[in-house]
């Protein structure tokens, strides 16, 4: 009985489609973006990507452990924060626009910064 009720909460759970999360960070006229990214809209797997200038990069992953891309992302969103940026999360519906945003961003040459 015990497990009919664990498997019928895990099916039901998973029913529920977890949605992206974007944070956008500026200095200056600097942008970075942050993106909690859930590609099959479940807990795991996830990655936390960053954006800047130069490129996209995945900065981690998990296939396994719930929350673990959600306090590596609200850990990175801090640490830029400390860093001086003024970060921004993003609504659910204001993130899909946010890519055309970053690919017009002026780059600029040897830009090593956070």
């Amino acid at each position: 009985m015990k497990y009919t009720i664990l498997m019928t909460l895990l099916v039901a759970g998973s029913a529920f489609a977890i949605e992206n999360r974007t944070t956008i960070c500026e200095h200056g006229d600097k942008q970075r973006k942050i993106d909690l990214v859930y590609p099959e809209q479940t807990e795991v797997p996830c990655e936390v990507q960053y954006t800047k200038d130069s490129g996209m990069q995945v900065l981690w992953s998990a296939v396994g452990e719930s929350g673990y891309c959600e306090s590596k992302y609200q850990a990175f969103v801090e640490k830029q924060e400390g860093w001086g940026w003024s970060c921004q999360e993003l609504a659910q519906t204001e993130g899909q626009g946010s890519e055309e945003a970053m690919e017009e961003e002026p780059t600029e040459e040897g830009d090593t910064s956070q």
